[in-house]
């Protein structure tokens, strides 16, 4: 099965507030590791350069925080109660 496959089994139960914010100022080089190494792809430039994140499809991996810096984040949390993701096996 596929990455995308399994991604697909998933359940979301998107917040209606975002559980992670990007910092304004972001090097050239977070901004290609965010939009880099998100396995669900959250993290897109728009035309004028900035990072957006679409957090609805979050899995709440962590791997924006750790592996791009606590700094380029400026907030990052498990989404309230009953939102988020519930993983779906098999």
């Amino acid at each position: 099965m596929s990455v995308n496959e399994s991604l697909t089994r998933n359940c979301y139960h998107p917040a209606n507030t975002s559980h992670i914010a990007v910092r304004e100022s972001l090097s050239d080089e977070q901004c290609a590791l965010l939009e880099k190494i998100c396995p669900a792809g959250l993290f897109k430039r728009d035309a004028d350069g900035r990072v957006n994140v679409h957090f609805q499809g979050c899995l709440e991996c962590g791997c924006c925080r750790l592996i791009a810096g606590q700094d380029s984040l400026s907030d990052w949390q498990y989404p309230s109660s009953g939102a988020g993701i519930t993983l779906r096996f098999g």
